[in-house]
């Protein structure tokens, strides 16, 4: 049990590593490309690296579970790329940070509503305290330490906000209805299918046609590359096997740590964190402890 304990823990530092630095990758594809040629491109080259494993176990795919593997995918992969592409045009980083914080909040109520998981009371205050602690640290950065208030960046806000309600849809049919699927071959299923429609909108684009010889265009495309192994296929697979391991309102915390890995990338960009940072950091730490202990005695 200690053992797992601890491999959940790394699984979930990784993971806010790899998508705490997805987005200033975005911010960099989108230099050169479109929101929807980013996200497009993102999806696909990330099928493309699973579609070996796909064609070499082909006969063992399970397609008396193909549908909710689709449902899956469209919330996990197919949708979400395109509504934080198009959103991060007008919000920064840092809102948007926060915004994805409301993951663990959605899967807590898609749970409780759609699926009647019942939850203990410590859990639901976990998830308040971490949201609360992600909450200062976003603070803090929207307003620089001085004017209180916070700005999402208007109603774009918004379509991360629809996009943290399908990664908790997602979280919960994964532990619902796909929990016996191999982790490997239900992220290869999840992006090989969405990388079809991804690929056919490469196809109709100008994206092949831009200059990619051009500097910008060819560290945009590489920002991609690298946003498509590690923040997307990588992720994916590390996620699900990570879900797996404890259950949906654990793993989606690891969008609580997200905001610390961007205000990491901003200090090596020259910007101080200040003691409110670190107490938010453990608010957040102890967040996730109380949500935790919650689950152990709901499981008792």
């Amino acid at each position: 049990m200690n053992k797992i304990k601890i491999e959940s823990a790394l699984l979930l530092g990784i993971l806010a590593v790899i998508w705490g630095s997805s987005f200033i990758l975005m911010k960099k594809g989108l230099l050169a490309y479109s929101a929807p040629q980013v996200a497009s491109m993102r999806i696909f080259i990330s099928g493309l690296v699973f579609l070996p494993y796909i064609i070499k176990n082909f006969q063992t795919i399970p397609w008396n579970k193909i549908t909710p593997i689709i449902i899956f995918a469209l919330l996990e992969i197919g949708i979400p790329p395109f509504l934080y592409t198009y959103a991060q045009i007008h919000v920064d980083s840092s809102s948007a940070g926060i915004l994805n914080c409301l993951v663990p909040l959605f899967t807590l109520s898609i749970g409780f509503l759609m699926f009647r998981l019942k939850y203990h009371f410590l859990t639901t205050l976990g998830v308040i305290i971490g949201l609360g602690g992600a909450g200062i640290i976003t603070f803090m950065k929207s307003s620089g330490g001085t004017n209180a208030s916070f700005d999402f960046g208007n109603w774009w806000g918004l379509l991360i906000i629809l996009a943290t309600v399908m990664y908790g849809a997602a979280g919960n049919i994964l532990k619902e209805y796909l929990n016996n699927l191999s982790s490997i071959m239900l992220t290869a299923l999840a992006f090989v299918t969405m990388a079809i429609p991804a690929g056919f909108y490469l196809l109709i684009s100008d994206t092949f046609s831009l200059p990619f010889g051009e500097t910008q265009h060819l560290h945009s495309f590489l920002a991609i590359l690298v946003l498509s192994l590690f923040g997307s296929a990588l992720a994916i697979l590390l996620f699900s096997k990570l879900t797996k391991m404890s259950n949906a309102l654990y793993a989606s915390f690891v969008t609580y740590l997200i905001p610390f890995v961007s205000l990491l990338w901003g200090w090596l960009d020259g910007e101080n964190i200040s003691f409110i940072h670190l107490i938010s950091m453990v608010v957040i730490f102890f967040g996730i402890y109380v949500a935790n202990l919650g689950e152990n005695r709901n499981n008792n």
